[in-house]
């Protein structure tokens, strides 16, 4: 014999009425309280609701019946869905409350496809891909690739029990993948291809419109190694595919463009500061000559004339010529040719570097560090 406090068995009898109560209501949750349908007798005193000739009670009588079976109708419709989820073992109806950890979406497509035999499932995706195909032609291509989508739904849900069973999936399964991978290159989605051409490869390694598709997709992203990739191995497995060696050609040429637009920048950047040499040595040279003296004007020369000699300095000029002694416009001059003979050295110097940014012997950070020292 098990002996307890009192306390702890008026905790299980109170916990013993709360789930018998809760039982009871959840049996009557759904039962129906059928409405009292037959008309009562007229009462002494009832108003009569007879006008003339028609009698607006029974029609009255009539909207309800309706209204009646309308609500019948929803009621076992709504028990019909309860039946399929509910887990308790009551009457259903639409009063049932789904179980907290089940999904509130509507899957009931889901289930149809996966209640479905392998061989049917093949089969409907079969039909899906020949009426994608048929959009394809048309070039319908949003079409298309709803259809292709529709057949690879089919293999969400399918789970081959054999080899073959699982060849036969493959076989249906990769055309639907290269076809979608096609339509999504028409509509330029490339990380859509990229995607479904991934998938293709895996049940495929050889599959070739595979690697051609992913080759297009890097091509017009300009990633060209992962194109050359791509494309060479598309090539060595079909080295005649016209659509691969123009695709290769279109790479080469890309690549070609790209090297001759680099070497443009780089050119540009060098003649944007060739310019701005040019500029501050014009500016320099400006300035210069504002602060030349100006020429003196014929009253001028008269009057210097009249007044102080100037012909000592031209004599002193012409003794220190005679001397040897080097003239101070004559040292301008010297200083103004070597200034001449380092700009031309530069000049062939940068030259030299835009050659070998443009045959690819150095770098435009090579280049950039290289000028500004």
């Amino acid at each position: 014999m098990v002996a307890t406090s009192a306390a702890a068995y008026d905790l299980a009898k109170k916990l013993c009425q709360e789930y018998d109560k809760r039982k009871k209501e959840e049996k009557e949750m759904n039962v129906k309280q059928e409405a009292n349908l037959v008309p009562s007798a007229s009462k002494t005193g009832e108003i009569s609701r007879k006008v003339t000739e028609i009698d607006y009670g029974k029609h009255e009588q009539t909207v309800k019946e309706l209204d009646r079976q309308e609500r019948e109708q929803e009621y076992a419709r709504k028990a019909t869905e309860a039946a399929q989820w509910c887990t308790l073992d009551h009457e259903h109806g639409p009063n049932c409350k789904r179980p907290p950890t089940s999904c509130s979406q509507d899957h009931q497509k889901e289930w149809q496809i996966y209640e479905r035999s392998t061989e049917e499932k093949i089969a409907a995706a079969e039909r899906f891909r020949q009426e994608g195909n048929e959009a394809y032609r048309k070039r319908n291509f949003g079409l298309a690739a709803v259809h292709y989508r529709k057949a690879l739904l089919h293999f969400d849900y399918t789970f081959a029990e054999t080899e073959e069973l699982q060849n036969q999936v493959d076989a249906v399964k990769l055309p639907c993948l290269l076809n979608l991978a096609a339509c999504k290159c028409q509509q330029e989605d490339w990380d859509e291809v990229l995607t479904q051409c991934r998938q293709a490869l895996e049940i495929n390694p050889r599959a070739v419109k595979a690697h051609y598709r992913v080759g297009l997709a890097y091509l017009a992203r300009d990633e060209f190694e992962l194109a050359k990739d791509a494309l060479t191995s598309a090539h060595e497995i079909e080295p005649s595919n016209a659509d691969i060696v123009a695709a290769l050609k279109q790479l080469k040429k890309n690549m070609e463009d790209y090297k001759t637009r680099r070497r443009d920048v780089a050119k540009e950047m060098l003649s944007g500061k060739g310019d701005e040499a040019a500029e501050s040595a014009g500016k320099q040279e400006e300035e210069e000559e504002e602060q030349l003296p100006e020429p003196p004007t014929r009253l001028e020369a008269e009057e210097e004339s009249k007044g102080v000699p100037n012909e000592a300095p031209s004599e002193g000029g012409s003794l220190r010529r005679r001397k040897g002694v080097p003239d101070k416009s004559e040292e301008g001059e010297e200083e103004e040719d070597e200034e001449d003979e380092v700009r031309k050295r530069k000049s062939a110097l940068q030259c030299l570097l835009v050659a070998a940014v443009g045959l690819g012997a150095l770098s435009v950070t090579a280049l950039a560090v290289s000028l500004s020292t």
